[in-house]
């Protein structure tokens, strides 16, 4: 849905704010949440999310032109997204197929080789897994690796139960809905990637500033 926004010349701003809005404000997973790890930490990422939807999105629009995004997404696009031949159903069918053919086989290789290397990127938790390496590794970690909506909860849920630190947990909790690695390389064919990398060392910054709240306030 993103990158069909993106692709139809849609703002930055507005394509941001559903993009990252989508997985880290949403209703359904936020009630999961309070009920399986607690409210407050439902107002952590409520107070994240916030940032990330209005305030990165506003300021990702500060770094492109008005017309750069609109060229980028027809170039993207290609010739076949200007064609209107045909009923809006057909249409719709034409779209979903020419998305498919260029994401999935992309998606499935990237997701592959996360897989692959989750061992190295995700290293056994001990009771000892906190502090600010732990924060910073799994913050990254986070950002990298793709998981369904609200998947995220159990698994902060069971580290922490195998001895994982608030701090991590919020780092990890912060960064793994909003942005992954496949994500970001398919957003690319349709946003700036100096406005890519503008969100995502944002989702990083707010992670590791979630982490220190969540020490701070003794979750």
């Amino acid at each position: 849905m993103a990158l069909g926004l993106a692709r139809s010349g849609s703002a930055v701003g507005p394509t941001l704010a559903y993009w990252l809005g989508n997985p880290i404000l949403n209703p359904a997973t936020m009630i999961f949440m309070g009920f399986v790890l607690g409210w407050r930490w439902v107002g952590l990422r409520l107070l994240v999310g916030l940032l990330l939807v209005f305030g990165v999105a506003y300021f990702a629009n500060r770094f492109i032109r008005a017309d750069e995004l609109p060229a980028k997404a027809l170039q993207a696009a290609g010739t076949s997204s200007t064609r209107d031949d045909g009923s809006i159903p057909l249409r719709w069918l034409r779209g979903l197929w020419e998305l498919s053919i260029g994401l999935i086989p992309e998606y499935l290789v990237i997701v592959l080789l996360l897989g692959a290397s989750r061992a190295w990127l995700f290293p056994a938790v001990t009771p000892h897994a906190s502090g600010l390496l732990w924060t910073i590794g799994l913050a990254i970690a986070g950002a990298l690796f793709v998981i369904p909506t609200a998947g995220e909860i159990p698994i902060v849920q069971t580290l922490m139960a195998f001895g994982l630190g608030a701090g991590p947990a919020a780092a990890l909790l912060t960064t793994l809905p909003p942005v992954s690695l496949p994500s970001l390389i398919m957003m690319g064919k349709s946003i700036p990637t100096r406005v890519l990398v503008f969100v995502a060392v944002s989702v990083l910054t707010l992670g590791l500033l979630s982490a220190g709240v969540a020490v701070g306030l003794g979750f």
